[in-house]
């Protein structure tokens, strides 16, 4: 009898399960989400960035219209009439590589104005904004063996700065502290970055990186 009683739990939570409502979102990556109209009705899915979403993929034979079947509000995309999609951040302004060769000074672009972020660091020598990059007069300046790629104009509030430990040693590196609390978007060292041990972040001492952590900071 104990088996029977366990046997008809198991077939009951499996058919509660069966019948529970799909997942309205489901993170592929820190910067994407999917959301889906099941039977044509209205979800809405929360999002893990701020600014703008786009369709980054299609997922429906009903064709995903911004406007008429999915749309965004700060935090969240919803979806409708079937529209099953793809969503990630939507980032606004142009991209520039500006590339510090044999160490010295370069500016690079013109009539660049607005929000400059590092989104890709090309070089092993760290890209510290206001001491080896930064944007001037329009364009985007680097020194010192700084090699990326950035962005200005509109992020989409996405801020990142990279900060290296050089030889084991304690480096601090400039975060803008209106911006909030960074946290590790990606470890870029052999060395692990550990937080509070490799890595910290405080108003007083700012940014810190410590034991050869070398990373991407940033905000979520």
């Amino acid at each position: 009898m104990p088996s029977l009683r366990l046997l008809a739990s198991l077939l009951l939570a499996f058919a509660a399960c069966a019948n529970a409502p799909a997942a309205q979102a489901q993170l592929f990556d820190k910067d994407s989400v999917r959301c889906e109209s099941k039977e044509g009705r209205r979800e809405t899915c929360d999002v893990s960035w701020p600014g703008q979403s786009r369709l980054v993929r299609q997922m429906s034979a009903t064709d995903c219209v911004k406007g008429r079947n999915w749309g965004a509000t700060a935090g969240k995309v919803w979806v409708s009439g079937g529209c099953r999609g793809e969503f990630g951040p939507q980032y606004a302004g142009e991209e520039v590589r500006c590339e510090s060769s044999d160490g010295r000074y370069k500016a690079c672009g013109r009539n660049l104005y607005g929000q400059a972020d590092l989104i890709r660091q090309l070089s092993d020598t760290p890209c510290r904004q206001g001491s080896s990059w930064g944007l001037r007069d329009g364009a985007i300046w680097v020194d010192k063996g700084c090699r990326g790629v950035f962005r200005v104009g509109d992020s989409g509030g996405r801020y990142s700065t990279t900060c290296a430990s050089e030889n084991g040693r304690r480096q601090s590196c400039a975060w803008d502290k209106a911006r909030g609390t960074p946290v590790l978007l990606e470890t870029l060292s052999n060395s692990p970055c550990v937080q509070g041990r490799s890595w910290g972040y405080d108003k007083k001492q700012g940014l810190w990186v410590d034991e050869g952590c070398r990373a991407r900071f940033g905000l979520r």
